[in-house]
């Protein structure tokens, strides 16, 4: 049957339509090489985006339980049986593991708290297997590896002296590596034999078990496992129903997002499939009419032109959906760095396109093909040499009889004879237009609420407290001192504590300032800065989640003592379990408390590291540190752009693809225009205007479509977050910006005409009317 195939009239006919047409079938193919990356990059998108974190703790194979025990009342031969208790799948420990202070780095600020475990490194099948993203595990005394997702800011590369992290009575550890724990068990991890010197105060083991689809299994089931160890050995314990939830808040304003730029992804793929492969079979309806007169039925026909676009499917398909995975990796470990990153595209992803994508180029042939096989062969060869008669008739009509050069008005004329194409055309275009709006508004969003979050510019240094070094100054002296300092043009004492609200069942974050405060950058959604006593301002997650606004008082109380402030302003800075207090208020609930460091905003032009040394030489025991201002969302800004090039390059190829076919179907009119003296720029402009008017079209549909799509994204996506945004981060677009983008989809339709155009403009008038 193959070699029958193989051997027949239809094989021999497709082989030679591909030899024939080489141009068409090297574009076909171009076209679904990008459509496969594009296709696979929205389905690998779409499919990271259904739940994000159930897959990386699948890959990372995490704990369903992490539990600490007293080392002091148990054995790690008692706990290590506990592994094979009932309802227990696998387990991983024990380990020994210490809750120790640490200075991350010289001159990076006061101490911070850290869970640091002895384990050596996961192999493939253990209990949380930490992704090490950077760097090695620690194999030797004074190495550590830190746990952070991939789009964090570090403190340093692997193995320079800067990423250094050491403590009160601990030894000075030297960062080697970067891993990342979605079941987040640790803070940081160090070789086992090195936990002798951080004087470990507990052991821990992880679990996952063969039920633990709420939280009541997992107690259950810690419970059952731990039965029998001795009383008072379990000291906590952490569901990975947690961990879960505290990653989905960080994702929930990037899925929307994501979402929308795998559908317009997947939506040009499969547009510009139909438009090129149909394209291709209308305009070979002349040889269909061909076919037929030397004896092909209809089903061998259709045969010889799937078989046709086979080829170049095939092809495109193959070359495409490896390139299209090869990008998708780092693309969606910017997009996902909240979770450690995306390890890429999916087996069953890459299965999809594969099948899907061939499948489409057979089905968009076989439909043209099949209608045109139903046809006499008189019908179909008349067909193929040109549109049907009276098709854009009247407009065309209407165009000659203006006042417009002549090139133009004809070339104004041309899609309507193709009205089909035309549309699919325009809807490529429209697409285009339509992702880089939005993306091009995203973009600015993310930046103005990132530089208006971290208040970028505003704070240049940092000052806090070493508690390991002996204070010459205090803090009331440090200030006059800095404020004596030239380039210093203001200073806040910052101080922080948790504290009780009325009304609120758990201790809230305050941070309280003073001094020169209201410089320091602060982006305000409603009512003002703190500029009296007792006052609050609050980041719109807190009143948000908590249901307060601006005018309401909030009863405070720290240690017995109690205080009342008005809440003045809604700040976009800030979490959900924090607001800002006046140094008033803290004087109120802790008299004689001082300042645990400040911010100290420099004069226009100072060089910060110049000043920087200027204030550290007042008080070495002080940590300065040159603000750092890091874009946490260059990542997502570059996987847009990106995103962006790539679906405006496969609109601009399916254009190129149009004009490729138009001027094929009309060579015998372009020959006749030529004879009576049009001139090779005329036929240029003439094919360029066709398609910039419908570049104009999509532009003008796209400008609201992408407007709209990125307001609706950054509703939901705030929403999710539970902020509200000032009115400049969402109304993002001035009109020189619109221009601009509309500009994009006449440009898409220009750069994909051009070059076709020129071709048919240099074809001589004696080749073109001897071909036909």
């Amino acid at each position: 049957m193959r070699l029958r195939f193989a051997k027949g009239p239809v094989w021999r006919a497709s082989r030679a339509a591909v030899r024939r047409r080489k141009v068409q079938t090297f574009v076909i193919g171009l076209v679904v090489a990008l459509s496969a990356m594009s296709a696979v990059l929205g389905l690998g998108l779409l499919q990271a985006s259904n739940g994000p974190f159930e897959q990386a703790f699948r890959q990372q194979h995490g704990a369903h339980a992490v539990v600490a025990f007293d080392g002091a009342k148990t054995t790690a031969q008692q706990l290590a049986a506990t592994a094979h208790a009932t309802g227990v799948a696998s387990a991983a420990g024990p380990f020994e593991s210490a809750q120790v202070s640490v200075q991350m780095g010289p001159n990076r600020g006061g101490l911070t708290e850290l869970t640091v475990v002895g384990r050596p490194r996961p192999g493939p099948g253990d209990v949380d297997r930490v992704h090490l993203w950077r760097g090695r595990w620690p194999s030797a005394p004074g190495e550590i590896v830190l746990n952070a997702p991939g789009g964090e800011p570090l403190p340093g590369p692997p193995g320079r002296d800067v990423a250094t992290i050491t403590g009160p009575g601990l030894p000075t550890f030297t960062v080697v590596g970067y891993a990342y724990s979605v079941s987040q068990t640790a803070d940081a991890w160090v070789a086992p034999a090195q936990m002798s010197a951080l004087h470990p105060d507990h052991l821990q083991m992880l679990y996952r078990f063969a039920h633990a689809g709420s939280d009541a299994e997992v107690k259950a089931d810690v419970a059952s496992a731990t039965a029998g160890l001795p009383s008072g050995t379990l000291t906590g314990f952490q569901s990975w129903r947690t961990s879960r939830a505290e990653m989905l808040a960080k994702l929930e304003s990037l899925l929307p997002m994501v979402i929308a730029f795998g559908v317009l992804a997947l939506a040009v793929a499969v547009l510009i499939v139909l438009n090129v492969v149909s394209g291709a079979v209308v305009s070979g309806y002349k040889d269909i009419g061909v076919y037929k007169t030397i004896g092909f039925t209809p089903r061998q026909v259709v045969r010889v032109y799937v078989a046709t676009m086979a080829v170049p499917a095939v092809a495109g398909t193959v070359i495409g959906l490896p390139i299209g995975a090869v990008l998708a990796g780092p693309l969606m470990e910017k997009a996902f760095s909240s979770l450690g990153g995306q390890p890429g595209i999916s087996l069953s992803a890459l299965a999809a396109c594969l099948i899907g994508v061939p499948l489409l180029v057979a089905l968009s042939a076989y439909v043209p093909a099949g209608r045109a096989a139903g046809m006499s062969a008189i019908s179909a060869i008349s067909a193929g040499s040109a549109p049907k008669r009276g098709r854009g008739l009247k407009v065309q009509r209407k165009l000659a009889g203006s006042r417009l050069p002549r090139p133009v008005s004809m070339g104004l004329g041309l899609p309507f004879a193709r009205p089909a194409r035309s549309a699919l055309t325009f809807a490529a275009v429209l697409l285009g237009v339509t992702t880089v709006v939005f993306a091009n508004g995203l973009a600015r969003t993310l930046s103005d609420a990132s530089r208006a979050s971290d208040r970028v510019g505003a704070v240049a240094i940092d000052i806090g407290h070493d508690q390991a070094k002996p204070v010459t100054l205090d803090p009331a002296a440090l200030e006059q001192a800095m404020r004596g300092v030239a380039g210093v043009d203001g200073v806040a004492p910052q101080a922080g504590a948790m504290v009780g609200v009325a009304g609120m069942t758990s201790e809230v974050n305050v941070q309280f300032y003073g001094g020169d405060s209201a410089k320091m950058g602060w982006t305000m959604l409603k009512g003002h800065w703190l500029d009296g006593p007792h006052q609050i301002v609050a980041p719109a997650r807190f009143l948000n989640l908590h249901h307060l606004a601006i005018g309401q008082t909030l009863t405070v109380e720290s240690d017995g003592r109690t205080a009342k402030g008005v809440i003045v302003g809604e700040d976009i800075t800030g979490g959900d379990s924090m607001f800002y207090a006046d140094w008033s208020t803290l004087r109120q609930l802790s008299p004689g408390r001082q300042a645990d460091g400040f911010e100290v905003h420099a004069a226009a032009g100072t060089d910060r590291q110049a000043l920087a040394a200027e204030l550290r030489a007042l008080d070495p025991a002080w940590d300065v540190t040159v603000r750092d201002y890091g874009d946490p969302n260059v990542g997502l800004r570059v996987f847009a752009a990106v995103i962006t090039v790539i679906l405006s390059l496969v609109a601009a190829l399916g254009v190129f693809n149009t004009v490729l076919l138009t001027t094929r179907e009309r060579r015998r009119d372009l020959g006749m225009l030529k004879s009576v003296g049009m001139t090779p720029r005329q036929v240029v402009g003439m094919i360029v205007t066709s398609m910039g008017l419908l570049g104009v079209l999509g532009g003008i549909a796209g400008l609201p479509l992408g407007y709209g799509l990125h307001a609706l994204i950054v509703s939901v996506s705030a929403k999710a977050q539970g902020i509200d945004l000032a009115p400049s981060m969402v109304h993002v677009y001035t009109v020189p910006l619109l221009a601009w983008m509309f500009l994009a989809g006449v440009g898409i339709a220009v750069l994909g005409a051009l070059v076709p155009a020129r071709s048919a403009a240099r074809a001589s008038i004696s080749e073109v009317l001897r071909s036909e």
